[in-house]
């Protein structure tokens, strides 16, 4: 498991370079002066702009500009806003409440989408799968913008039995409708995957073996059926964790929760193109490091993995 571990880690490290480069220069390549847009409507005055450009690297070269910016991560030094505050201060701002919306989120998910997918997958053909394939596929098929408008009307509106918006500072109540609205789309996934990897285990001949071996439905289920059913299902989980931690900006959006999907989003509007980076590369980290972890479980899981 340790070289295994050990070669992924450094399989990791040109994703990583790769990434900040492109995103980078995709960045640095977008139409428009950041130091121009600053004046507004005002006359430009060049020895201030200058300055303002030496200040955040603007007047050198691309490649030297993503090498600072490469040393400066390093420290986790990302360096200023056009407004002068700390992006690391605002991205971490931002980053708590996104951790527990996504948290959240992840959860309500993985907790309902193996709980429905495998009463689905157990009970394939009959009335409950039925309804439970319906209600997956209209998830699936509503945009994420009407679900959440759908369950502030009924849940916030109507019923009164949630807030309609996060604010601020929200707490867990207020989160608590954004992350089934964000979890929503990738429980119904989780639904239809488990369902299809349960159903399809449980007809293999390692499964008839183990009961004509005498073994207990209880036990065939836990040791052969869910194990082997779970490893789609986590590789899922895994990589949909590093997207619930970028944020969602729809979601976010509708229930005005202040996260990094919002930071993001505000960020491109002002040409905050060192914010922007900065996110990004944060996400991407995230995002690999949620790899990580789905191939460890993935070779814990299935041994052959490792040795493949």
């Amino acid at each position: 498991m340790g070289r295994y571990l050990l070669r992924r880690i450094l399989q990791m490290i040109p994703v990583v370079l790769g990434t900040t480069l492109l995103v980078y220069a995709l960045v640095f390549a977008l139409p428009g002066d950041p130091v121009k847009a600053m004046f507004g409507d005002k006359p430009v005055n060049e020895a201030v702009a200058a300055q303002i450009r030496a200040e955040y690297n603007l007047d050198k070269p691309f490649i030297v500009q993503y090498l600072l910016f490469l040393k400066n991560a390093l420290t986790l030094d990302f360096g200023k806003t056009f407004s002068g505050q700390l992006v690391i201060d605002q991205i971490g701002r931002a980053f708590q409440v996104t951790i527990k919306l996504a948290l959240m989120a992840f959860v309500f998910e993985a907790v309902f989408g193996v709980i429905f997918g495998a009463i689905s997958g157990l009970n394939k053909g009959k009335w409950c799968d039925t309804v439970i394939l319906i209600i997956s596929l209209l998830l699936i098929s509503v945009p994420t913008f009407v679900t959440g408008f759908l369950a502030q009307y009924f849940l916030g509106v109507k019923l009164r039995l949630l807030p309609v918006t996060a604010g601020a500072n929200p707490g867990f109540i207020d989160l608590l409708m954004p992350a089934m609205v964000l979890g929503s789309v990738s429980m119904a996934y989780i639904i239809r995957l488990s369902r299809s990897e349960i159903s399809s285990n449980i007809a293999l001949d390692y499964v008839r073996t183990a009961r004509a071996k005498g073994m207990d439905n209880r036990a065939v289920m836990n040791r052969h059926v869910l194990r082997n059913s779970m490893i789609p299902v986590v590789t899922y989980l895994g990589q949909d964790l590093g997207a619930l931690m970028g944020g969602a900006m729809i979601s976010e959006t509708i229930f005005n929760v202040h996260g990094i999907g919002y930071l993001t989003y505000q960020s491109i509007l002002k040409g905050e193109g060192n914010l922007v980076v900065s996110i990004v590369t944060l996400l991407m980290l995230i995002f690999a490091v949620c790899n990580l972890l789905v191939d460890m479980l993935n070779a814990a899981l299935d041994p052959r993995i490792r040795y493949a």
